[in-house]
């Protein structure tokens, strides 16, 4: 902490700033300046933002069924099973998820089960891909994402909704955002049990029976708090605390006997922000802690194993303001993780401390430059630094046509459990690197006022080497080291045509992505995966959607289809499925009501995600949600 607390006297000494007088019309502006370098990020580094309005179609699922409908690929274990993402064919651990900048990958296994964040907690979702990931922080080879909850959606609005659905599926929540410009906050609790009963055809025994899954039932409550505090005009201040419970019992494969396991998980995560504005600069601090409880039991094996991960996050950033056409935000981070489980052989401790800058440089209203930029250390001893370089030129007036390009380095860390699980962990192993590059244009043409169509056509490629791989060890058990080179290229391609007017909008979207990830390094003679695609990768994927509303009607109708994906076992065949939702509008006396079925795999399709792990085939939800006031 010594050398964050001195690096951020230096930040706050920087000659350039001084202090000016500010009236509430510069401080209403400066809150719109805060968004030009997220703006001209997006339009040199590829990102998706979902708002809330779409996030409503979707409030009674999770981040790993919204983002199924997107371009990002979700490993689902199934119901009440783990999910973890995987941008452009890189593994779950290079993809990084943040919750408002607070990273949540574990610090022992490396990722963070999108199965356990409800959609109905977030207020917003940023999606970077590829090298627009440093903009959040480093190892998110693939890309990151951003989870944005913040108690801002109105000064006065209370919702309630609730769902019952398929399989013992029962779903409460209540949000409420109160306050007025000087002070506010924002208050989200939720519910939810089922029992996932469902039925599926057991292809691995004689006869294809059909089966009923058992022991996969769910209990699940959280509440999410959010204050903010205007001091002053020049002076903010914000806090949030986000607890959750999650209680789920582990089924068996297809081809295991019951084994009666469960695992509960327990979160607690907090953060406090302060911000200062002056005319010609603005500056903050940021502090947050995270620990997350996990406990598994498992009956057969007598296993009863708890353990805890705790994150500390200190982070200050300043974004001065120049005469030139320059942005710019620079900071300082420094996290302590303490992780403790009995395979550990005690608690172990990590420091990272590091600097980023994030800048772009306008060379004229048509062509704009940039770089973000990244340095770290381990434990005041590794040295680690990644960057990304970019460009964008409009060559077509009125966003016509755009191009981008950038490419850069990255790394990420070895997790915990692949340095000190015993036995295999390797306290020797090297971060894993990436040299990467992506170009790719983007096209807006407006027909009308009313009507327009996008477009997005992206090329880009990941070299990663320091691979970390598990394999047979000189022992009985398997061991982590360095040993993989894996290349992930590919393309991917989107279009959408939007119409809005008076009584009807309706929006058409389609989006396809082919992702070879490739094995490039020969472990042995006798290694036969040189060339081959990763297991659990799919080659293609595709996702389509079509959304109307017609004045107090609402309807969508979504697709995806996930190509075919190798595996540890046998290959998996790909699979189509459609959602189907339709939904009314109607006031009772001053309340709005939204009522609203849904209908998922509307085509029955019985297929696995993973092997041996049966998904649910057709099944029904209904919602109805009431704005109190608003």
């Amino acid at each position: 902490m010594r050398y964050l607390t001195l690096i951020w006297f230096l930040l706050m000494s920087f000659p350039i700033l001084g202090q000016s007088r500010l009236d509430k019309d510069t401080f209403r502006m400066k809150e719109v300046e805060l968004n030009a370098q997220k703006k001209q990020d997006k339009e040199r580094l590829k990102t998706i933002h979902i708002d809330s309005s779409l996030l409503n179609n979707h409030q009674s699922e999770t981040l790993a069924d919204l983002l199924s409908q997107s371009s990002v690929f979700v490993k689902d274990y199934g119901p009440g099973m783990m999910a973890t993402p995987g941008f452009r064919g890189t593994s779950y651990d290079q993809t990084k998820i943040y919750w408002n900048g607070i990273l949540l990958n574990s610090s022992m296994y490396g990722t963070q089960d999108l199965n356990l964040i409800p959609v109905f907690l977030l207020d917003g979702v940023d999606i970077n891909f590829g090298g627009a990931s440093l903009v959040n922080g480093s190892g998110g080879f693939g890309g990151s994402m951003n989870l944005i909850s913040d108690g801002k959606t109105a000064p006065y609005q209370a919702e309630l909704i609730s769902t019952i659905g398929s399989f013992g599926k029962i779903e409460n929540g209540l949000s409420v955002n109160y306050g007025t410009n000087k002070i506010w906050a924002g208050t989200k609790i939720y519910e939810e049990t089922a029992q996932n009963n469902f039925p599926f055809i057991n292809n691995f025994q004689w006869g294809n029976p059909v089966q009923t899954e058992n022991d996969a039932a769910t209990k699940e409550y959280g509440l999410l708090q959010s204050i903010g505090w205007r001091p002053t005009e020049k002076d903010m201040l914000t806090a949030n605390i986000w607890y959750q419970y999650t209680d789920r019992q582990l089924p068996q494969t297809m081809i295991s006997d019951l084994n009666r396991e469960y695992q509960i998980d327990a979160s607690l995560r907090s953060d406090i922000n302060y911000r200062h504005y002056e005319s010609n600069y603005n500056w903050g601090i940021d502090g947050s802690y995270a620990n997350e409880f996990l406990f598994y039991h498992n009956e057969l094996d007598d296993i009863n194993e708890p353990s805890t991960n705790q994150r500390y996050n200190l982070k200050a950033d300043i974004n001065p303001e120049f005469k030139l056409p320059l942005h710019l935000n620079a900071g300082t981070e420094e996290i302590e993780e303490v992780a403790n489980t009995q395979e550990y052989n005690g608690p172990k401790q990590r420091n990272r401390l590091g600097a980023w800058a994030d800048a772009g440089y306008d060379l004229s209203k048509k062509f704009q430059v940039g770089l973000v930029a990244r340095t770290e250390e381990v434990n005041f001893k590794t040295l680690e630094t990644a960057f990304t370089a970019s460009a964008s030129y409009k060559i077509l007036k009125k966003d016509l046509l755009d191009l981008h390009i950038n490419g850069g380095r990255n790394y990420n860390y070895p997790n915990l459990n692949d340095l000190y699980w015993y036995p295999g962990g390797n306290p020797n192993l090297q971060p894993e690197h990436t040299w990467f590059g992506e170009a790719g244009f983007t096209s807006d043409i407006s027909i009308s006022k009313t009507n327009i169509i996008h477009s997005e056509l992206t090329a880009f490629s990941n070299w990663v080497d320091n691979y970390i791989l598990w394999t047979p060890g000189s022992g009985s058990f398997w061991e982590a080291q360095n040993l993989k080179k894996v290349w992930a290229r590919g393309m991917e391609a989107s279009m959408s045509y939007n119409h809005k007017s008076n009584n009807l909008n309706y929006e058409i979207r389609g989006s396809f992505q082919y992702t070879p990830s490739t094995d490039q390094s020969l472990l042995s003679p006798y290694d036969h995966t040189l060339g081959t695609q990763l297991i659990y990768i799919p080659l293609e994927a595709a996702q389509a959607l079509c959304k109307a509303s017609f004045k107090q009607y609402h309807a969508s109708l979504e697709y995806t289809y996930t190509g075919a994906r190798n595996t540890t076992d046998i290959p998996l065949p790909g699979y189509s499925l459609v959602n189907i939702f339709m939904g009314k509008t109607f006031r009772i006396h001053k309340i709005q009501f939204d009522l609203t079925a849904r209908c998922y795999n509307l085509l029955n399709m019985s297929y696995q995600a993973i092997i041996w792990r049966p998904m649910p085939g057709r099944w029904y939800e209904l919602s109805l949600k009431a704005d109190l006031w608003k």
